[in-house]
C-alpha cells in the first residue's frame, strides 16, 4: 500500500493542547490509539491501511509528537493514571476533542491498547465508553501481555480487558503469549514486533470488508455491523488454500490463527464468512465447493445467524481466500492465567 507522508510538529505547536487535522479525509471508521501500546500499533497502521481515519491518544506529550500520526488528544498528565473516576474525569477533559474527531461521518470505532500499563488499561475503556454513548458501533482491540511481562501486569491486563468488554460492542483479544506458540523463534526483540503486525492484521481485515471489490453478491457496512453490535467477544481471520477441497482448507487454515486460542469459536452467535476468489482464474469458486460451508457450520453448537457471500479478487490467481468473523462465542483467558498467580512478578 502507499505509503504516507510522516507529520511533523514541535512541542511548542503541540502545547497543552490536541491537534486534530481537519484537512485530513475523513472515512466512516476511525481508530484510536490509546497509550504507549496502542499509539506504537496505529503508527503502524497509519503507514499501511487506507480508509481508515487515525487518532492517537495519551497523556505523554513525547509520545504524541513522535507519532506520524496528525489527529492527537493529549491528557492531562497526572489524571490519566488511575482507574475508575479518575480515568473518567481525564477523559471527560478531553472529550470535546474526541467528540470531533468522532465527527457525523463515523459509523464505526475502533479503540487500540495494551492492557497491563497504566493508560491504555485505565483509560480506553473510557474512550470506548463516549463512543458508544454517541451510538456509533464501538470494537475494542486489546493485547494481553506476554509471560516473560510479569504475573502483575497480566492479571492487571485482565482486569482491563473486562472493563473495556462493558464499553464496547465487539472486544477483540490478542493474547501475545499464543504468538510465541505459534511462531516458536520469536526473541524478546521482535515479540513486539509480532504484537503489533497482528494488531494491524485485525484492523486491515476489518476494513478489508467494508471496501468494496468486484463483489458477486453485495454486503455492506450493515453487514459488519449485524456481526459486531453488541456482539460480546469476536475474532476475525483468514486463511489461504489451492486445488481438492480448498475451501475446507482455507477454512482450517483461518482457525489456525493464534487469535483463536482459548476461543470457543463453535459457540458463536453470529458468524460473517467471505469466500474471496479469482473469476478469472482456472479455477473459479464452483458451486460444489459450497457444501464445505454448510460442513464447517455443522459443527456448531447452536444455530447462529450467518452471513456469507463471494467477493471478487483478480489478485489471488488460483488460491481461494475465506475470511471468518465470528462474535458472540466463550472464552478462557481467566481458566489459562490462574496458574500466574504464583509466577514471580518483575518486581520480585
Amino acid at each position: 500500500m502507499k505509503k504516507k507522508d510522516n507529520y511533523a510538529t514541535s512541542e511548542l505547536e503541540l502545547g497543552v493542547m490536541s491537534t486534530l487535522d481537519k484537512s485530513q479525509q475523513r472515512t466512516i471508521i476511525r481508530a484510536i490509539g490509546v497509550g504507549g501500546g496502542g499509539i506504537n500499533a496505529v503508527n503502524l497502521m497509519y503507514q499501511n491501511i487506507d480508509g481508515v481515519t487515525f487518532a492517537v491518544l495519551d497523556s505523554d506529550r513525547h509520545q504524541l509528537i513522535d507519532s506520524p500520526v496528525p489527529n492527537r488528544v493529549l491528557l492531562r498528565p497526572n489524571a490519566a493514571h488511575g482507574q475508575g473516576e479518575k480515568a473518567r474525569h481525564a477523559v471527560e477533559e478531553s472529550k470535546a476533542e474526541i467528540d470531533a474527531f468522532l465527527d457525523d461521518d463515523t459509523r464505526m470505532v475502533i479503540i487500540i491498547g495494551s492492557m497491563g500499563g497504566d493508560t491504555g488499561t485505565d483509560v480506553a475503556p473510557e474512550v470506548a465508553r463516549i463512543a458508544r454513548e454517541k451510538g456509533l458501533l464501538t470494537v475494542g482491540i486489546v493485547t494481553i501481555p506476554f509471560i516473560f511481562e510479569g504475573s502483575q501486569k497480566i492479571l492487571k491486563a485482565l482486569k482491563g480487558a473486562d472493563e473495556m468488554r462493558k464499553h464496547v460492542d465487539a472486544l477483540f483479544i490478542i493474547d501475545n503469549q499464543c504468538l510465541t506458540e505459534i511462531y516458536n523463534d520469536l526473541d524478546q526483540s521482535n515479540a513486539f514486533a509480532k504484537s503489533g503486525e497482528t494488531l494491524t492484521t485485525v484492523v486491515h481485515s476489518l476494513c478489508g470488508l467494508t471496501t468494496p471489490k468486484d463483489r458477486a453478491v453485495s454486503y455492506d457496512f450493515n453487514e459488519l455491523n449485524t456481526t459486531l453490535r453488541k456482539g460480546g467477544n469476536a475474532i476475525i481471520s483468514s486463511g489461504y488454500a489451492v486445488g481438492e477441497h480448498r475451501v475446507t482448507k482455507a477454512i482450517e487454515n483461518a482457525l489456525e490463527s493464534p487469535l483463536l486460542k482459548n476461543c470457543d469459536i463453535y459457540s458463536s452467535k453470529i458468524v460473517m464468512l467471505i469466500l474471496y476468489y479469482n473469476p478469472d482464474s482456472e479455477s473459479p469458486l464452483l458451486m460444489s465447493e459450497l457444501n464445505e460451508v454448510q460442513e464447517f457450520m455443522i459443527n456448531f453448537h447452536q444455530d447462529p445467524d450467518v452471513i456469507w457471500c463471494p467477493d471478487r479478487d483478480r489478485t489471488l490467481d488460483n488460491q481461494l481466500k475465506v475470511t471468518v468473523l465470528a462474535s458472540g462465542f466463550n472464552v478462557s483467558y481467566k481458566s489459562d492465567i490462574k496458574p500466574l498467580k504464583n509466577m514471580p512478578s518483575q518486581n520480585d
